[in-house]
């Protein structure tokens, strides 16, 4: 085995990279990889991303994390001059330095992370869950929707926490004086990144506060959204010592009645039922066990959805708000039609369970990818249609609120019904920027009308894929 000072010995490629060598006790030979460029292509299992890595030699190191579901895969960096492969394994780790140009040393690591399944179902869960709906404002969830309400943006941005209600007020009163705890100050830097609400909020519920006040990993779910990590990891600490010193579980005890009206109000007052047989009606080939409605009465206008699979038991999951009335949003509607409309954030949440994995067929797929390759035809860049920027996220909001004008259709009295469609193709053209959504959706409404008997919306689906691409 050499020692460090036959690697010191041995270096010529510059000090630098000596250095490195002698501080890093794996590196008993740091293998160098050169460039022209600080851009390369990365090729990670079976995936490839072009350009996907940039070098920076101020980094040191720079470090790539790697998600392996199985023993291990294999990693390869490509550059314009070289490449290097490795086999990568979980809890291990692989330095070595990329040398732009013969001279600067951007020292690298691979790092190997076992790759946990998002929810693991046992049998006890299963038996426990089959065939029902959960309605729940869990303790951790609520715990961060309050630091949501103590940030910059939760006190100022329009939409974010509805802010016109007796329970915001409480709220504000109680948590106010620990505004300046870390998990406050830490959660209001992380806000200024896009798509980080969404995630940190749904990765709450995969924590629990124990009967203690003590913060606990769930035992079914490691992570609730798409990402290979839980996004609220890194924050638990700060988290414990914000629930502590605010003594947050007091807080969500006193308020036990008022969380328990909206929910029993989500499950009787809102036509989930009725909803969830619409939608597997029209949806024959997804199926669901369980599903779950998470909410808080301090989320906004902005709602997601997640669905797992594990062990051959699937679940569906709506992260949604409460359908509050403001002043005057019930004026000139009767009673039913109230009543749809307030279904309709619960409903375009339960959409994505199902028109997700009808759209991700493969007899589908592509078209979709096609239709969708320019995504300014369809989105105003401008405005919150921007964020869905792939195809695939763009053609399911289509479908999605397509989808409410069809359960109008059934459901709304008939009188209203036109007025009800309106309002919603004002929302989604006008206000949220999908530029068509008025043309699909009266060719979707005049096309479910026309349906043989017995046709779904899954049957319909080529020729609504065929309209976008026809008006492309």
């Amino acid at each position: 085995m050499k020692t460090s000072a036959h690697l010191v010995a041995k270096c010529s490629l510059s000090t630098l990279l000596c250095l490195y060598a002698y501080n890093n006790a794996q590196a008993q030979h740091v293998r160098v990889v050169h460039t022209g460029s600080t851009s390369m292509d990365v090729r990670d299992g079976t995936g490839f991303r072009k350009g996907g890595w940039g070098i920076d030699p101020s980094v040191r190191p720079d470090v790539y994390e790697t998600y392996i579901e199985g023993e291990s895969k294999k990693v390869s960096f490509i550059t314009d001059r070289d490449s290097i492969t490795f086999d990568v394994m979980p809890g291990k780790t692989y330095p070595f330095a990329f040398v732009l140009n013969g001279k600067d040393s951007a020292f690298t690591e691979i790092r190997g992370i076992k790759l946990m399944p998002r929810a693991q179902f046992s049998k006890a869960y299963q038996q426990a869950n089959r065939g029902k709906t959960l309605v729940e404002i869990p303790q951790m969830y609520e715990l961060l929707n309050v630091i949501f309400a103590l940030t910059d943006k939760g006190r100022t941005s329009n939409g974010l926490i509805p802010r016109n209600t007796d329970y915001y007020s409480q709220v504000m009163e109680w948590f106010t004086p620990y505004r300046d705890q870390p998990a406050v100050k830490k959660i209001n830097t992380e806000l200024a990144v896009d798509g980080v609400y969404h995630a940190l909020k749904m990765d709450a519920y995969a924590f629990e506060l124990n009967a203690d006040g003590i913060i606990v990993q769930s035992p079914v779910y490691d992570r609730i959204g798409r990402s290979n990590s839980n996004s609220l990891r890194t924050y638990i600490a700060d988290l414990q010592q914000f629930a502590r010193s605010s003594r947050f579980q007091e807080f969500y005890k006193a308020h036990q009645p008022f969380y328990n009206q909206l929910i029993t109000a989500y499950r009787d007052s809102i036509g989930v039922p009725e909803m969830q047989r619409w939608l597997g009606r029209n949806f024959p080939s997804t199926r669901y066990d369980a599903f779950k409605i998470i909410l808080s009465p301090l989320v906004g206008n902005n709602q997601s959805a997640s669905f797992f699979e594990f062990n051959g038991f699937r679940e569906a999951q709506a992260h949604v708000n409460f359908p509050f009335h403001k002043p005057g949003s019930t004026a000139g509607w009767s009673p039913e039609a109230i009543f749809v409309k307030d279904g309709n954030i619960v409903f375009t949440e339960l959409n994505h369970a199902f028109i997700g994995p009808e759209g991700e067929k493969p007899a589908y797929l592509t078209r979709i990818q096609k239709a969708f390759s320019d995504l300014t035809i369809w989105n105003d860049p401008s405005k919150p249609a921007r964020g869905y920027d792939t195809p695939q996220a763009s053609f399911d909001e289509y479908m999605n609120w397509a989808l409410v004008s069809l359960r109008y259709l059934d459901y709304a009295p008939p009188a209203e019904q036109d007025k009800l469609i309106a309002g919603i193709e004002d929302m989604m053209v006008n206000d949220r920027g999908f530029r068509r959504f008025k043309e699909f959706d009266q060719f979707l409404i005049k096309t479910y009308k026309a349906r043989k008997k017995g046709q779904t919306v899954a049957d319909l689906y080529p020729v609504i894929i065929g309209w976008f691409e026809e008006n492309r």
